[in-house]
């Protein structure tokens, strides 16, 4: 690659890792917000809340790194082509397709990196995903007991401690109304709460528990020295099917014969083609922004008419992507369609490429595009 490849390869690599961050921060922001009521309600630590978010970035590159390849390489080329630095280097002997190469190579890594995401990471930070927020749900802060005044955990468990220091709370008062048949209320001189891996306990020392059936309305009274008391808010369910987005290519392309997979039988496999189509488009958005941009020469009003079909161009090959998987989730049949509007950008676009010829009829369209939509306002500079 000569020193002039490398200035663009630079310069393109730099624009798409400040936008692919930006964007993943945005979209980070977005959907964390979903997740705040878990701080509020649940006590969740910053810590976790930001491991368990940080568990949905993988989901979000494989959609923000190939947008981020195009963005990095229409701007780079619009910039280019107002400095005469494209000029320049034509002038110096570099064709079209030489000019592409550096992109065309970004495009190439974007795929394996969107490919790694997409067959690997993506499954494994769901599953992980899934399981920190199960346990979330099913478990709190001790955070959240707060001394002097009731606490509700849930609608059902109702406890107060009169002081607390750490995990130590002294002048406890549990009301547990988690049975429909009968209300439990215990009382403890002093405690511990502990976490443990069957969820939050608080071992109480040196008290009662009561128990009346709310059937009959007897009452009985248990003093005990010791006692371990379970408040875990929700039992956590026990996971029977993977989830489409926790499972490896093999399991979706190739169901199982439980009654999860033949009932999901079509999704499965549509999801499975998504994984090995969406990283495609790390190469094809890109490859559409090197075709307009690159097509005839330098324009003194503007490349306002190439950034505006190099947009619409990106808009329609995503909106058919999505329209594709979605539509292919329920017929199988519409997947060669999503193959082929990921693919076919890409080859001929390499070919108008290789073609110098038929780029510049190409720009010949462009040119007169403009013109018309300039009218009177006299002829266009090139």
């Amino acid at each position: 690659m000569s020193r002039m490849q490398l200035y663009i390869l630079r310069q393109v690599a730099v624009a798409t890792l400040f936008i692919a961050v930006t964007l993943t921060a945005v979209v980070w922001l977005t959907q964390s917000t979903r997740f705040f009521k878990l701080i509020l309600n649940r006590g969740l630590s910053l810590d976790v809340f930001l491991e368990l978010t940080s568990l949905l970035v993988p989901s979000f590159l494989l959609i923000t790194l190939p947008i981020a390849l195009f963005l990095a390489t229409l701007f780079v080329l619009n910039k280019m082509l107002n400095d005469r630095e494209l000029l320049v280097m034509r002038t110096a002997g570099l064709s079209d397709l030489h000019l592409s190469v550096p992109t065309i190579t970004l495009g190439v890594i974007g795929i394996s990196i969107c490919f790694f995401i997409s067959l690997y990471l993506l499954p494994v930070s769901f599953k992980n995903f899934r399981n920190l927020h199960d346990d979330v749900r099913s478990n709190f802060s001790v955070g959240l007991i707060q001394q002097g005044t009731f606490n509700n955990l849930g609608s059902n468990i109702t406890i107060y401690v009169r002081d607390r220091v750490g995990d130590e709370v002294r002048g406890i008062l549990v009301q547990d109304n988690r049975d429909d048949a009968k209300a439990v209320t215990m009382v403890a001189e002093r405690g511990r709460i502990t976490i443990t891996s069957a969820g939050p306990h608080v071992l109480m020392s040196r008290g009662s528990r009561q128990e009346r059936d709310r059937k009959t309305g007897k009452t009985s009274t248990l003093y005990f020295e010791r006692y371990s008391f379970d408040f875990a808010l929700e039992k956590r369910r026990k996971r029977v099917n993977a989830k489409p987005n926790e499972r490896f290519l093999d399991t979706l392309l190739w169901p199982g014969s439980n009654a999860y997979d033949r009932r999901n039988r079509s999704k499965l496999i549509a999801q499975g083609h998504n994984r090995l189509i969406a990283p495609l488009y790390a190469l094809t958005l890109p490859i559409l922004a090197l075709v307009i941009m690159l097509a005839g020469q330098f324009n003194k009003r503007g490349q306002g008419v190439r950034i505006a079909l190099a947009l619409s161009a990106a808009g329609i090959c995503e909106g058919i992507a999505i329209g594709l998987t979605n539509a292919s989730a329920d017929m199988n049949a519409l997947i060669p369609l999503a193959y082929a509007n990921a693919i076919l950008p890409i080859v001929f676009g390499l070919i108008l490429l290789f073609r110098t010829k038929w780029l510049n009829a190409l720009a010949g369209l462009f040119e007169r595009t403009n013109k018309h939509e300039i009218g009177t306002s006299g002829p266009v500079e090139s």
